[in-house]
Formats: structure tokens, sequence, C-alpha cells
């Protein structure tokens, strides 16, 4: 039987200095109207600590995936995906072009001048067509990545957790069927519904976007080339001493953005228990091959560095401790019991969902 203390709860968040700190006041800082006797526990659950040992599901998550769940899986990627980023993604293209300002001399006296807007049209829209066969090479496939069903694990956990449910007599072989095996592939299509888009558009930053822009300036050369005159001159030559006009994306830009969500992480943590988080790895370009985990607290260490604590469902209900790294011109992220590289981190989108009444145990 789970058993949830004031003193643990309160060790979890060094932020409240007072440990004498009243119920009323617990209640109020996260979330509470009023203290009850059926809120004070919820108010402990939603505190803290998630514990991975008992609260972390016992099997590892390895359940692999049918025919059917690769069809579908494929599906929400291909046809409900794709499409939508292309526009948000040209349009940095074309914003680059946009804002150039090409220096005529000595081709030409009169100073600089921007580039036609024809031109930049016509870029942008070889650049779109270039876009989606890239993006169909990133290999959308869930059968050859490493996915199995870590976004439902994480879910899951959370939900059986903020329920207060135990889940240590699932036993350790993960439940390919029967209410539980379809409760946690559903978890796995909400993950999905939730987050597959900005795992995508990640992907696409780290993988894909270092290699669109040198097609990017391979098109705009050829475009400027067919103008000739003065204005061909002077791009060709800009193109030549820069050695390229674009410089999108890459571990530089993912670095960023997860600042960014490492900030409102922090702030999630300190408000709940847990939290899922999406991981963007380096050295798989395929979106289906990349992790979700649940985060279940940090130690901003200062400098840029911190400790974050998670559950991954790869490893069964153990809690590893990683530590990231912030200082250079990539994340780097090290003791994680995980064989691939992580180069992005970003707080997913989650709404918590009660598990069906037979999965309660006693």
């Amino acid at each position: 039987m789970r058993t949830y203390s004031a003193d643990e709860s309160l060790d979890r968040h060094p932020d409240i200095a007072e440990k004498r700190v009243s119920l009323a006041v617990l209640h109020e800082r996260f979330g509470f109207k009023k203290p009850t006797s059926q809120s004070t526990k919820a108010l402990l659950i939603r505190m803290g600590p998630f514990l991975s040992k008992s609260d972390g599901f016992p099997f590892a998550n390895a359940f692999g995936l049918t025919a059917a769940n690769a069809v579908e899986l494929t599906r929400m990627f291909r046809d409900e995906l794709v499409q939508p980023i292309i526009p948000g993604i040209s349009a940095r293209y074309t914003e680059v072009l946009a804002d150039l300002n090409v220096d005529l001399l000595p081709f030409l006296p009169g100073g600089t001048v921007g580039l036609p807007d024809l031109l930049v049209s016509q870029v942008g829209l070889r650049v779109t067509a270039e876009l989606l066969a890239q993006i169909a090479d990133l290999g959308l496939d869930p059968i050859g990545g490493n996915y199995g069903r870590c976004g439902c694990m994480a879910f899951a956990g959370y939900d059986f957790y903020q329920q207060g449910w135990p889940v240590d007599g699932f036993g350790t072989t993960p439940p390919t069927e029967g209410e539980l095996g379809e409760y946690i592939f559903a978890r796995l299509i909400d993950s999905l519904e939730l987050n597959a888009r900005k795992f995508l558009r990640w992907v696409v930053e780290l993988h894909l976007l270092p290699r669109m822009n040198t097609i990017a300036d391979a098109i705009l050369g050829a475009e400027v080339g067919s103008l000739g005159g003065p204005l061909g001159a002077a791009v060709g030559a800009l193109l030549a001493t820069q050695g390229g006009i674009f410089n999108l994306g890459g571990p530089a830009s993912l670095l960023d953005w997860t600042k960014d969500e490492w900030t409102t992480l922090k702030s999630r943590l300190d408000k709940q228990a847990a939290w899922p988080i999406g991981l963007i790895y380096s050295d798989t370009k395929n979106p289906l091959g990349q992790h979700q985990v649940l985060a279940i607290g940090y130690e901003d260490l200062g400098l840029g560095t911190a400790n974050l604590s998670i559950w991954n469902n790869n490893d069964g209900p153990k809690t590893n401790t990683v530590t990231l790294d912030f200082r250079g011109d990539r994340l780097e992220v090290s003791s994680f019991a995980d064989p691939h590289t992580i180069r992005g981190l970003f707080v997913e989108e989650y709404a918590r969902t009660k598990p069906p009444n037979a999965l309660k145990q006693p």
C-alpha cells in the first residue's frame, strides 16, 4: 500500500524554507481551494515525490509494435503533421532573403538593394518542394525505430500516480492485450496527438535544416544566376565569400529551444510531482525513434548545469539522474541509461486521464 509522507513531500521542495508551514498555506501554494481530509492526500500526491520503484510500472517499455500499430502511427505523422509544418519552415528561408541587402559595388554604383519579391517567392516555392522531399527521407518507420510505447508509459504511469492507484501488482511482463494493454496503447495515441508535431518539428530543426541550408543556397544561386546583371553578380560574390546565406537549425538551435523549455520544466516540477518530457536524439533522424520519459525532480546547479531526475520507462522501475550542461554550443547530457545521444529536451503537453476502474488494485 503506497503511503504519502508530508516530510518527503516537503523535502522535495527545498524552496519551501519553513518546514512547519501550515496545510492551508500548502493548499494555496499548490492550487487547492481549502483543506479537507480528501484534499490533503491529493496535496501530498501533487507535491510528490513520484517514487520510480513503487510508482513506475514494474515492467519495462519492451512492447514492440504490430503492423497495424505501425500503420496508425505512420499515418499520424505523414498525413496529419508533415503538411502543416512546411509553411512555417519555408517562411524562415524567405524571411532571410527578404531581409537581405546586397552591396552592388563594385558591380554598379548605387549602394545596397534588396532582392526582388518575385525572386524571393520563387526561391520559397522551390524550398517548399525540397522540404517535402527531405522530410519523406527522415524515415517515418515505427518498426525500424525504437519508439515502443514510451509515451503511453510516461502518461499512464503519471495517470495512475495522480489517481493514487498502485501499479506494483501488474507483473513484470509488458501487457500487449487486455484492459491494461489497451489503456496503455490508447495513452500512446493521446501522447502523440498532443506532441507528435513538436517531435517532428524538433527533429527537422536538428537533422534536416542543416542539410536544407546547402540546398537553399544552391536554389538561390540558380535563381539569381538566371537574373544576370549586377545583382546576379553581387549575390554570386556574396555566396562565394560567405559560403552560404542560410544558417538555420542544428544543435545550437535546439540548445536555445531547450533552455526555454528547461525554465518551463522547472516551473512545472515546482508545482507538480512529475511531468512528461520529450527527448530528441542526434543519432537517429526518425521522428518515431525519439523518446518520452517522466521528469520527477531537478537540482539547478547554477552556471549552466543541472541534475534532472527521471523515470525512464525503458529501464524498469528505477530513477535515473542525468546531468544537463547548457554551457556550450549544444546540449550535453551525461549519466543517461540509454545508448543514444540527446541534443534536445522539451516539456510535453499532457492531459490527465483516469484509468479504467477495473485496473484499480486493492
